[in-house]
């Protein structure tokens, strides 16, 4: 009997170690989905860790895990580390190797002592919106022993099954976040983060703003009233006009500008002294007429939204060009957003 025993173990480790040695050596998993915004806001989700814990499957599993960000804030060398449960994130970090804007999103990840894999996010435009396909591949011997090494091509039957789950679940949540967010594409929008300088400005403030019509009226007025006090008092115009929106309460007022070297003596009537704002803010150059400005700003909305940047509560146009010397197709006007972290 004993005999039997001894033959029927070393039957099954022959047969265990012989089909293990046959089972594959590395892993791929990969799923998809649709996603009813442009390329350039899924992308940016991806690209960036900024958001990952909006819609990452593992963020709920275990809350009192940690992060940390690091490297830059997006693109290749953005790292994201994290340290929780061993039995529900473990420990570990990915980084970002690949960034091919509106198309593909590759990461390096290290999961300590379970092994390293790579991960990727690939796109195509389909319509209005986006094919996504979030893959996975491993290569289950990567510093394994032997031993650990036929373990793990055992456990790699399993992958498609555990991991294909978790990615499911990820993109079905990367989905609801991604069609949270504005719908316009901002693909071929010239935008930065810049640090805005703050100036003396001659301004006339409107508070009670008119219709479309009688804007550009009372527009042009105020202009004239202030370049008619800085001829009659030699003051000397030190950048571009602007106009100066401030959110107060629920409504805004608006500020019509011209930043200047100020003399000693002040205006008078109705145009009054100030300063520009100044701090960490947005900006958009807008190319064409002013009338295109609307679809501008439903842009910008959707690049903040996406990079999850909050806006501030005073933005201002800057008119680069002049109106009266440029034709209306090359007319440039720098849209500025101040950030809610602004000073």
């Amino acid at each position: 009997m004993l005999k039997k025993v001894l033959y029927a173990i070393v039957i099954f480790i022959v047969t265990f170690v012989a089909v293990g040695l046959f089972l594959p050596r590395y892993v791929h998993v990969e799923r998809s989905i649709a996603i009813d915004r442009p390329a350039a806001t899924v992308f940016t989700i991806l690209n960036s860790y900024r958001n990952f814990l909006a819609w990452s499957p593992w963020s709920a599993r275990d809350p009192d895990a940690r992060y940390e960000l690091s490297g830059p804030a997006a693109g290749v060398g953005a790292r994201l580390s994290w340290s929780g449960d061993p039995r529900l994130v473990g420990s570990g970090w990915q980084e970002i190797v690949t960034s091919e804007p509106y198309r593909r999103v590759a990461m390096r990840l290290d999961f300590e002592q379970q092994g390293t894999a790579e991960s990727y996010f690939s796109m195509e435009t389909s319509g209005q919106g986006v094919h996504l396909t979030w893959g996975f591949d491993t290569d289950l011997l990567a510093g394994q022993s032997i031993y650990g090494g036929l373990l793990a091509r055992y456990f790699g039957l399993f992958f498609d099954r555990w991991i294909g789950v978790e990615y499911e679940n990820g993109l079905a949540r990367l989905k609801a976040f991604a069609e949270s967010l504005p719908a316009a594409d901002f693909a071929n929008l010239d935008v930065a983060i810049v640090g805005a300088e703050p100036h003396d400005i001659l301004f006339v403030r409107i508070d009670d703003l008119p219709d479309s019509m009688d804007f550009e009226t009372r527009l042009a007025t105020a202009y004239r009233e202030i370049f008619g006090i800085m001829a009659a008092q030699g003051i000397e115009m030190a950048g571009q006009p602007l106009t100066i929106t401030r959110a107060e309460g629920e409504g805004f007022s608006l500020e019509v500008a011209v930043p200047v070297l100020l003399a000693d003596s002040g205006p008078t009537g109705l145009v009054r002294v100030g300063r520009s704002p100044g701090g960490r803010a947005v900006r958009v150059a807008h190319r064409g007429p002013q009338a295109g400005l609307g679809l501008t700003y439903e842009k910008l909305a959707a690049w903040m939204a996406a990079h999850g940047l909050e806006e501030g509560r005073v933005s201002w146009e800057e008119y680069v060009s002049d109106p009266a010397e440029t034709p209306p197709s090359d007319l440039l006007t720098h849209v500025y957003v101040l950030l809610d972290d602004a000073a």
